[in-house]
């Protein structure tokens, strides 16, 4: 997955993170584990599906959500390639590239 990204925002993703990450990964890309650790936003969503009129019981999803850099990740694959989180390895289940400096990461897993 290579994107063509507009030179306004080399480094924006590294200097995003930086800021405001909260975790050290390491990937696993194509079966090769990659030596150098990225920082990432580890975020957790919550979604409620509620009842409907015949009382069924309300249901509570939590999907976790990792943002990283882009650069250096082109050959990143959802259902392919692993990270390592905290000596945890979690299988990637889809990316999102937003076509300037971020990857968008859902995690398959308990965090």
């Amino acid at each position: 997955m290579r994107i063509e990204r507009p030179a306004i925002f080399a480094g924006m993703g590294d200097a995003f993170a930086g800021t405001f990450g909260n975790v050290d990964c390491r990937f696993t890309i194509g079966g090769v584990e990659r030596s150098d650790p990225v920082r990432g936003i580890l975020r957790q969503k919550r979604e409620l599906e509620l009842g409907d009129a015949f009382g069924r019981q309300d249901v509570e999803a939590v999907t976790h959500v990792l943002s990283v850099p882009a650069t250096g990740l082109d050959d990143l694959e959802s259902e392919r390639d692993t990270v390592i989180i905290d000596r945890t390895t979690y299988g990637i289940r889809n990316l999102t590239d937003d076509g300037r400096a971020m990857l968008k990461l859902w995690l398959k897993g308990d965090i």
